[in-house]
Formats: C-alpha cells, sequence, structure tokens
C-alpha cells in the first residue's frame, strides 16, 4: 500500500475484503466442491495406506468412469495421481498423519502460495503504475492470464510450487543470490517435471548462471531416469496415467503445442508427434529471442521492472504444456505488458474501450467453454509476449548505459 495515499487505502482494503468474499462465496455455492486436485492426493494417500498402487487404482477408476460415459455424458471426469514415484514416499509420511489436520494445513500453505505467486507482480511495477496494479490484484487471483476461471479453488499444487518459486528467484534479482531457486526448483521438478524450464530465469536475469543451471538441469533429468530402475512397476503405471491425461481427458494445456496436440485430437488424428515437432520449432526460437534481448538487459539497458514480466511470459511458453495455475502468477505481468503497451502507443479513448469491451466478450466466452478458455488463453499468452517483445526490442534505452557498471538487480 505504500503507493497510495491514506485517503485511499481504505478503499483498497475494501477491495482485497470484498475478494476474499467472493471466494468463500464460490466455495459453498459454485459446483463442484472445492478441492478436486487435493482430493486425487487423498486419494493416493488412502491407496498407499491401504497397500496399493495409486496409479493403478485411479486409473480403474477413470476406465470405470469412461466405459460408462453415456449414463453421465456432463459429469466432471475423475483424475488421477499423475506425480512421480518419487513424490511417494512423501505420501507415505503424510499418510501416517489425521488427514483433516493435513488438509486443513494444506489449504493455509495453499492461500499463501496462491497470494505470493500472483502478487510477485508487484514487485516489478514502476511508481505510476502502483495504484491500478493494487487494484488490478485482488481480481488476479479469479483470472489467472486474464481469463475467468475456477482455477485457485481446485486445490492444485502448482500454486504452492510457484509462490516457493518465485519467492525464491526475488532473492536472485535483489541480492544475486539463485542458490535457494535452484534448490526449491528442483524440487518442485519432481512434482512436475516441465518446471524445469524456470531454470532458465537466472540464466536470463544474471551472469554467469549457465552452469549452475545447467547443474540443477542435469540433476533434475538424472532424478527422473533414476525412477525406472528404483520403482519399475509405479513408474510403468505413472506413465499410464499420464497418458490417460491426453487420452481420457484431452488436458493438453494451452501451450501452442498442447492446442496443436488439442485440434489433431479433435480431428481423430495422432496428435503426439504433431504437439512434439511443433514444440521443438517455437521453444528454441523463443529462448534464442530471450538470450537475445537479455544480453541489452545485462547491459544495463532495459530496467529489471521492464525485463521481467516480458521474460517470465516468454519462460513460461517454454513449458510444453501450459494449464490454469502455469499462467495464474502471470496475470499481473501480462496485465503490466498491456498497460504500458497502451501508455506507449497514445491510442484514443474509443479504440480502448473497443478492446474493453471485446476483452469482456471473450471472457464471457471463456466463462462458457473450456475449449474457447484454452484456444483464447494461448492465444493470448504469445500474443502479449510478441507484443511486450518487440516493444523492448524497439524503444532503445530504458536506462542510459554506463560502461562497467553492472545491472541493478533490485526490484
Amino acid at each position: 500500500m505504500s503507493g497510495w495515499p491514506k485517503r485511499y487505502r481504505p478503499a483498497l482494503v475494501g477491495f482485497w475484503a470484498l475478494a476474499f468474499a467472493i471466494i468463500a462465496a464460490l466455495c459453498v455455492f459454485q459446483p463442484p466442491p472445492p478441492g478436486w486436485d487435493l482430493h486425487v492426493y487423498a486419494n493416493a494417500v488412502r491407496s498407499l495406506r491401504a497397500g496399493h498402487d495409486p496409479y493403478a487404482d485411479g486409473i480403474a477408476v477413470q476406465q470405470i468412469f469412461h466405459n460408462q460415459l453415456a449414463l453421465h455424458p456432463d459429469a466432471m471426469p475423475p483424475y488421477t495421481y499423475v506425480y512421480s514415484p518419487l513424490t511417494l514416499p512423501l505420501l507415505r509420511i503424510i499418510g501416517r498423519l489425521p488427514l483433516g489436520l493435513v488438509a486443513a494445513v494444506y489449504w493455509v500453505v495453499y492461500a499463501a502460495g496462491l497470494l505470493s505467486a500472483v502478487l510477485m507482480g508487484l514487485m516489478f511495477a514502476e511508481p505510476e503504475e502502483i495504484r491500478i496494479l493494487s487494484l488490478l490484484a485482488p481480481a488476479a487471483v479469479f483470472l489467472p492470464g486474464l481469463l475467468e476461471s475456477n482455477a485457485l479453488l481446485s486445490g492444485n499444487l502448482a500454486y504452492i510450487l510457484y509462490g516457493l518459486i518465485f519467492t525464491s528467484a526475488l532473492a536472485g534479482w535483489r541480492r544475486g543470490d539463485w542458490r535457494w531457486f535452484y534448490g526449491v526448483t528442483l524440487l518442485a521438478s519432481c512434482f512436475k517435471a516441465p518446471l524445469l524450464s524456470l531454470l532458465a530465469i537466472p540464466v536470463l536475469s544474471a551472469r554467469r548462471q549457465w552452469l549452475s543451471a545447467s547443474l540443477a538441469a542435469i540433476a533434475g533429468v538424472l532424478l527422473f531416469a533414476v525412477q525406472p530402475r528404483l520403482w519399475p512397476s509405479a513408474f510403468h503405471s505413472y506413465l499410464q496415467a499420464v497418458a490417460l491425461q491426453f487420452s481420457y481427458n484431452h488436458d493438453f494445456g494451452v501451450s501452442p503445442a498442447g492446442l496443436v496436440g488439442n485440434a489433431m485430437f479433435g480431428l481423430g488424428r495422432p496428435y503426439s508427434s504433431a504437439s512434439t515437432w511443433c514444440y521443438l520449432i517455437y521453444a528454441p526460437a523463443v529462448f534464442g529471442a530471450l538470450l537475445y534481448l537479455s544480453r541489452r538487459f545485462l547491459a544495463g539497458l532495459i530496467s529489471l521492472q521492464r525485463w521481467v514480466p516480458v521474460m517470465l511470459l516468454g519462460v513460461v511458453l517454454l513449458d510444453p504444456r501450459i494449464k490454469e495455475y502455469d499462467v495464474a502468477p502471470l496475470t499481473l505481468p501480462m496485465a503490466m505488458i498491456g498497460w504500458r503497451l497502451i501508455r506507449r502507443i497514445h491510442v484514443s479513448t474509443r479504440p480502448v474501450l473497443t478492446a474493453a469491451l471485446l476483452y469482456c466478450a471473450v471472457n464471457v466466452a471463456a466463462f462458457r467453454s473450456d475449449s474457447f478458455w484454452k484456444v483464447a488463453e494461448g492465444l493470448l499468452l504469445v500474443g502479449l509476449f510478441t507484443a511486450g517483445y518487440l516493444d523492448l526490442l524497439r524503444r532503445g534505452v530504458d536506462l542510459p548505459a554506463q560502461p562497467g557498471v553492472s545491472v541493478p538487480l533490485a526490484a
């Protein structure tokens, strides 16, 4: 609230109070009940308690549901546990505790992770942006990636992981200490291997990080590669469960590769090779473009506040499967990029109002159709990254270049 005069602070508190009230109302009145992803974790714990394979139990439930899909065409499909066998020892430890207590602690940590991941964007607001972004921040929890979604009610572990990752990244951006970031990202990759793509952040943000990032990436790959030898049966079931995420639930995500995979699946064509080739084409191009612009940032020609929002969008695009919770931390950075573009081009009132009405219409359509949400979010993510990148490329010098002076890594 430091950027707000005292007379405006009660209004800001009111916005936050309203946001929490809406979250409570959604938990009570909007189906399905909150915590559908948390229920998946709880079912995995119960399977382990009974001495079962949690992957096999989840797969059996999915197969029964889809064999009877004609009886319940509008029912929410069940999901199975799709984190690697490396996480099962942790579940066994949790299984020794009262599940009610675990759930209560989890929701507290979840709320902290959600808020820290979403509000991280405020750290990179420029002084004249603090007021407007402080008002947008409460709405950001309902608009992952700027499009309405109830993903915050899922209880998905990703919100906690992103909160930890971006909190540890702040130590790197502010003090140049990336050790916590590497450790947290490596831990997070045990649950979600694609999060290893976030190791590009220190490479693009600071000097002399290539070796550390490479070693962390190698460690992450080795942790994944060793699992078939340690738990061959569980790993086989795990891969089968992951495959069913696509074939049963059409869970391709909103990345360009995911949208291609979803389109091919809808046409009844093989989707794996098409989406893989798509990823192999655009991911190196995105990373190369980021590397090129990071050299200007490291030379002191672009401020941290201008660089991080664009860089984060590009890094998330390196994830081959982007979900709602992957774009949730990008909500304020995406809004920041759009706001800066509008201010820079000095458009008149009518085009801005037209764009606002179009945005509202897209949100209404996205709310009614999950398929449309994915397409709209994918296009919005790519479009804002491209526009923000080109804007940084064209704007010249943000900060005066001073030979021999390092980039000020402070938020």
